[in-house]
């Protein structure tokens, strides 16, 4: 059964940056909240001359970085007994955090740039990054970095598309699982150059 967002975007209109934070600080905690929806908003009202482009941008950075350190910490804390227990709420399941623990041994901490830009399963990568205890300062950086990225192109696009904004959410529906290939196979790429490159740093002679 599909969800309106309807009310949502009201309060977006209603209460401004504060919501479009609040919006996506529950999105950073791997609620049912679509950050395309909520910044794809946001870059509408970019549009209509209500919001700054770089005001949108940082609410929803801010509130992703909050909802996602917030659930990093969870994770790290309650380890699997939380996920057991609480993934139906985030529609996660363990196999699927046992692949995401998975990449980031194969490729390094640093797919959580790429990941950040799928759909669906974005917010996801906070979670694994918890289970794994990963450095909570390597975690910051590459998530910050990661959020940046993804809220500026999302606000941008809202901005692009104007009063079709919604097109936004239907290129992501529709084309979902196609840009989740591309992202990981662009991820892949950079998880191997990245790992040459370290190795070649590492064995090179001092």
């Amino acid at each position: 059964m599909a969800i309106d967002f309807t009310p949502l975007i009201g309060i977006i209109e209603q209460y401004s940056y504060g919501a479009v934070c609040l919006a996506m600080v529950f999105e950073g905690m791997c609620l049912p909240i679509p950050s395309e929806l909520v910044l794809g908003f946001a870059g509408y009202m970019v549009y209509k001359g209500v919001f700054s482009f770089p005001a949108a941008v940082f609410a929803g950075w801010l509130g992703s970085m909050l909802g996602s350190l917030f659930i990093y910490f969870v994770a790290r804390q309650g380890g699997r007994r939380f996920l057991y227990r609480f993934c139906g709420i985030i529609r996660l399941s363990p196999v699927y955090v046992d692949r995401m623990g998975e990449a980031f041994i194969r490729y390094g901490p640093q797919i959580i740039i790429p990941w950040r830009q799928l759909p669906i399963v974005r917010t996801k990568i906070s979670i694994a990054a918890g289970l794994l205890n990963m450095r909570l300062t390597t975690f910051t950086l590459l998530t910050a970095l990661g959020i940046g990225i993804w809220c500026t192109l999302a606000v941008g696009l809202g901005l692009f598309f104007g009063p079709h904004w919604q097109t936004l959410i239907d290129i992501f529906s529709e084309l979902g699982y196609l840009v989740i290939a591309l992202w990981v196979i662009i991820a892949v790429i950079i998880g191997i150059y990245w790992n040459i490159c370290f190795k070649r740093k590492k064995e090179a002679p001092r």
